[in-house]
């Protein structure tokens, strides 16, 4: 790991680990069903890379984190009626 990337780890880690961060916050937002359906593909594809070990960055979250993150996408595709539609599509 290059010393560039290990300098962006740590001042992730200092971000991550400051006061009020772990502070649960509600988010109303409004999205199209595409957005929100690239959006969970490309938070889904983000979560794989950190277990195969491609990026470091995601070595910062916590299992509960990363378990945090999943249900955020669940609960985006079940608002937006999407879940089967996902699910079927990620079969393929």
């Amino acid at each position: 790991m290059s010393s560039v990337v290990k300098d962006k780890i740590k001042i992730y880690q200092a971000v991550i680990s400051s006061p009020g961060m772990a502070e649960k916050c509600k988010i109303g937002i409004h999205m199209s069903r595409q957005t929100i359906f690239i959006l969970c593909r490309i938070i889904e594809s983000g979560l794989k890379s950190e277990k195969e070990g491609e990026n470091e960055l995601l070595t910062l979250l916590s299992k509960e984190a990363q378990e945090e993150v999943q249900t955020v996408v669940a609960e985006f595709l079940r608002k937006s009626d999407l879940t089967d539609f996902y699910e079927k599509l990620k079969s393929l």
